[in-house]
């Protein structure tokens, strides 16, 4: 019989887990990628050692008990563990269909899906750490108005004559249908916040990030992300309620909020878009939180019954 991970925060083998990492290519061939699977396992080794050598807690220093018991508070277990619960449940489709009427509307706000039974009907794929490029458009943007986003001389002097100014974006976890190109990206908060610049552009933050980049294509990727269609992608904030209650205490409740009301607070963070449809695209952002998914499914999130 296969062991899970850890009972309580990732309740899953590793073999399990393992198939949730999308293939990336390496030398040219599309292979299963390993490499994430060593944080969850360290992660929770050392966990575990910690709490057999000390049963008892209470008092303890922060500065001594923060490092072995991250993955309390880490989003990586939390998204992985709760998608994951909901993915393999057999009234996934009933469950995803109410989430996301909660979040998005009673009907999809993509073109050409009428309904959420449509998205979602068929061989669903769910990754974590999912890693897609930087839109060429906002890189070429970016060299021509850098410093316009930038004004220390040393990274400044670092950008000279460099094309890519800008990395992959990871995406917390990703929801598809290949069948049809619908996908959801999740991003994930447990007490972080969002980032407010990158390296070369001390402007740009992470939610405007993963906007950007859900709107780019990626045929070049393996299978199947190679088939997600950035017309039928929705962006999912995923956070805990007392934030969604607060939205002002987090930066990413302020952005999101702002993207959703405000046309040219979207249009400023993403000035390379030039023909962006910001009345459609404020329909595909959506919040959900931990507490949401954990009253749809109890075993989601169980340590928040705690």
């Amino acid at each position: 019989m296969s062991v899970v991970l850890d009972s309580t925060y990732l309740p899953f083998t590793e073999k399990q887990l393992l198939n949730h990492f999308a293939k990336v290519k390496y030398r040219g061939k599309c292979v299963t990628n390993e490499k994430h699977l060593s944080y969850y396992k360290t992660s929770i080794q050392r966990y575990h050692q910690y709490l057999a050598d000390n049963p008892d807690m209470k008092g303890k220093s922060l500065t001594e008990i923060k490092r072995p018991c991250q993955l309390e508070k880490d989003e990586r277990f939390w998204v992985a563990s709760c998608m994951m619960t909901m993915f393999y449940d057999e009234r996934r489709l009933q469950m995803l269909q109410k989430l996301f009427t909660d979040a998005f509307g009673a009907s999809p706000p993509l073109a050409g899906l009428n309904s959420w039974r449509e998205c979602l009907e068929g061989d669903l794929e769910l990754f974590f750490e999912t890693t897609l490029p930087s839109p060429s458009s906002y890189k070429s943007w970016l060299g021509k108005y850098l410093n316009e986003r930038q004004f220390i001389p040393h990274i400044l002097d670092s950008a000279y004559g460099k094309r890519n100014l800008e990395g992959p974006t990871h995406i917390d976890a990703l929801l598809m249908n290949p069948s049809n190109g619908f996908a959801v990206m999740v991003e994930a908060k447990v007490l972080s916040d969002i980032s407010y610049q990158v390296t070369y552009d001390s402007t740009r933050n992470q939610m405007a990030r993963i906007i950007d980049v859900m709107l780019e294509e990626n045929s070049h990727l393996c299978e199947p992300l190679c088939r997600r269609d950035p017309k039928r992608t929705l962006f999912l904030l995923l956070t805990p309620e007392m934030f969604k209650l607060n939205p002002s205490r987090r930066l990413y409740g302020c952005k999101f909020n702002d993207y959703k009301k405000n046309q040219e607070s979207m249009t400023v963070d993403l000035p390379h878009r030039k023909n962006l449809n910001w009345l459609e695209l404020r329909g595909r952002l959506g919040w959900l939180t931990w507490e949401d998914f954990h009253r749809t499914n109890r075993d989601c999130c169980p340590w928040l019954s705690k």
